[in-house]
């Protein structure tokens, strides 16, 4: 019978079970043999003590397919170095060498100490010499910066630096400069090939171009995120703290990085006359409402530097359903109501970049009792 059938036996059974008396025929439920379907227990039906027992299970079965891993690991190293020794297919074999210690080096037994791979890193290192020596390349040189102890293979990697420079394009020896800088300590006396000077000087430049490129692109950022926050600040209802809990009546404050924005109502009324936004360099910000309602017909703020941003009432509700304000160079700020009510509840904005403000009316009143932000 399938599990299905059994299940609607014991539906249809349970209630003449049940009238026959509870103790006569006692209920088993077997939660250590409900399947998922697919042959394993129900997670949900294992008991605890179980769970823990089966984790530490598999924690133990995965250390036990480390163990053999590495184990098969230091086997491969060992037949690598007899045909290392052969020389017979150098570059291959040092790379294999080179990237078994690799592996080896992440396991856990590694990183416990247990193997000493520090002397397996050099060892790989100078396999990976011999083989560039051989036959030089980009591709051998990155393997051995990966693998060479930064304790002692500074010698090797800038010995491979001379080697390798003839083969690498012109593309990358920007990149392959700053490795063999780094290995030199930043000392471009130990580079070693004919054109050393002058690629040292070609990265140096590079690199003080890129340096000064982020650095410009840094500033514009700030900047942009600077206007932002002056536009929300003086465009986006209740976008700070508010004067004396009360954003309608005494309106609000704006914290900046150039300085606080102070934002006060209009005739004592933000919903109907609007708002002024004074900047820390004194400029302002205007507000009008529009119809004189800024709560049903949304407002519109006009700024210094001749830009508007340009509010809407979802809805034609700004109380009950939010409002949306287009700011100068296309970025929105969205205010939702908190259970539809902004009056009673709150509000939360949404600025751009992710940032939000959340207003929450003192005592349940905001038209009376003022509302806080932060």
């Amino acid at each position: 019978m399938s599990r299905v059938s059994k299940a609607r036996t014991l539906a249809l059974a349970l209630p003449v079970v049940l009238g026959m008396g509870c103790s006569l025929i006692p209920l088993q439920v077997q939660t250590q043999t409900q399947t998922s379907g697919f042959g394993e227990p129900e997670p949900a039906l294992i008991p605890p003590e179980n769970r823990a027992a089966a984790r530490v299970a598999e924690v133990e079965k995965e250390g036990d397919a480390e163990a053999a891993r590495v184990e098969e690991i230091q086997k491969e190293l060992a037949s690598l170095r007899v045909e290392i020794t052969e020389g017979k297919n150098l570059v291959d074999d040092a790379t294999s060498f080179a990237e078994h210690v690799i592996e080896l080096r992440r396991t856990k037994v590694a990183r416990n100490g247990e193997i000493e791979v520090a002397k397996l890193e050099f060892e790989a290192a100078g396999y990976l010499e011999r083989a560039i020596e051989k036959a030089p390349s980009l591709e051998s040189f990155d393997l051995l910066t990966e693998v060479a102890p930064h304790a002692d293979a500074d010698a090797i990697v800038l010995r491979a630096c001379h080697r390798v420079r003839p083969k690498v394009s012109a593309d990358d020896v920007p990149s392959f400069t700053r490795a063999c800088l780094h290995w030199a300590h930043d000392d471009p006396k130990k580079l070693k090939w004919a054109s050393a000077t002058s690629d040292v000087a070609q990265f140096r430049k590079l690199e003080a171009e890129r340096i000064a490129a982020e650095a410009a692109a840094q500033e514009a950022e700030r900047k942009a995120q600077a206007k932002t926050t002056r536009y929300v600040a003086a465009a986006v209802f209740a976008a700070g703290r508010c004067k004396f809990s009360n954003c309608l009546k005494d309106g609000w404050t704006a914290s900046t990085p150039e300085g606080d924005i102070d934002v006060h109502c209009s005739f004592g009324d933000c919903m109907k006359d609007g708002w002024e936004a004074r900047y820390p360099d004194g400029t302002t910000a205007r507000t009008r409402c529009s119809f004189s309602n800024c709560m049903k017909d949304g407002w519109e703020t006009s700024f210094p530097d001749g830009t508007t941003a340009r509010t809407r009432c979802s809805f034609s509700d700004c109380l009950k359903n939010g409002w949306e304000t287009d700011l100068p160079g296309g970025e929105t700020a969205r205010t939702r109501c908190s259970f539809s009510d902004c009056t009673k509840d709150g509000w939360t904005t949404d600025l751009p970049g992710g940032r939000s403000v959340a207003c929450r009316c003192n005592f349940q009143k905001c038209f009376e009792n003022g509302a806080t932000c932060n």
